[in-house]
């Protein structure tokens, strides 16, 4: 877990249009099974247990030992405010129950950025960190217009490398060798990128969305959403009133059983109900 304090004005230029206020507070994303919170205070017994965990130590670069001191020093610097979007991080957590892990976008400033995460050994297994994951990236390839998020990790880390493929990252076939380098030591890597069409195609993969359906113009409508377009700008586009557009955008909400226009792009697109350009 590390804190990188770049790309604020990439976060910046996601909030610039009218319709983009609930962008500017630190997002909540839930596929109705993981769900995506800034870490608080509350956190810190249980980051300072899971950091005991060996895997979690061989594979990151936290502290060791890992006290409960370092757990609030870390929370500190990731919670809500304006740090947060320097390297947008959220605490995981499984239907809301305790935390359970992180997953963080370290920005660099122009359209890309790297990804991290950890699993507490308590939410292992159920595609905590698959569902995680493909919240945080499309949450980013839309509010932030991100080109492209990367992954890069440790030969032999083979539950992160099965991750980044079930989410959709292309692994590289050549291996960084001595690329890496893990508590000062030179280490083999391997890294994969993510760009918006692989999350959009693995999605396509994956069980036909079987929530109410969304009529041919909620559709069009959501797919401006997904554009980055405006309440003026669909209205201009499709031929409608205002008012007319932000009643499909209720409906959407409503349907889609989101909290926000992002929220509910991002579940589209997982649903396979819309694309990211």
């Amino acid at each position: 877990m590390r804190f990188f304090q770049t790309g604020w004005e990439t976060a910046r230029m996601a909030t610039s249009s009218p319709d983009a206020e609930q962008v500017l507070t630190p997002p909540i994303l839930s596929d109705g099974v993981v769900l995506l919170r800034p870490p608080t205070a509350a956190d810190a017994p249980d980051i300072a247990e899971a950091c005991q965990d060996q895997d979690i130590v061989r594979w990151t670069t936290i502290p060791t030992p890992y006290t409960l001191e370092d757990a609030h020093t870390w929370i500190s610097a990731h919670g809500a405010g304006d740090q947060w979007w320097g390297a947008p991080t959220w605490a995981v957590t499984h239907g809301g129950a305790r935390w359970g892990g992180t997953v963080d976008l370290r920005l660099d400033g122009v359209g890309g950025a790297e990804v991290g995460y950890l699993v507490a050994p308590w939410l292992r297994g159920n595609q905590v960190a698959t569902r995680a994951l493909r919240l945080a990236c499309g949450w980013a390839f839309m509010a932030l217009r991100l080109e492209v998020i990367r992954w890069c990790a440790g030969v032999g880390n083979d539950p992160s490398r099965t991750v980044a493929t079930k989410v959709g990252f292309r692994i590289h076939r050549d291996v960084l060798r001595f690329g890496l380098v893990q508590r000062g030591e030179r280490i083999d890597g391997w890294i994969g990128d993510l760009l918006p069409a692989d999350l959009v195609e693995v999605t396509a993969r994956r069980s036909p969305f079987t929530g109410p359906s969304l009529t041919p113009r909620e559709r069009e409508v959501l797919d401006q959403l997904a554009a980055g377009q405006s309440n003026r700008s669909i209205s201009q586009s499709l031929g409608i009133s205002e008012n007319t557009v932000k009643n499909h955008v209720r409906k959407i909400l409503e349907k889609l059983q989101a909290t926000s226009r992002v929220d509910a792009v991002i579940r589209g697109v997982h649903e396979g109900l819309t694309t990211l350009g």
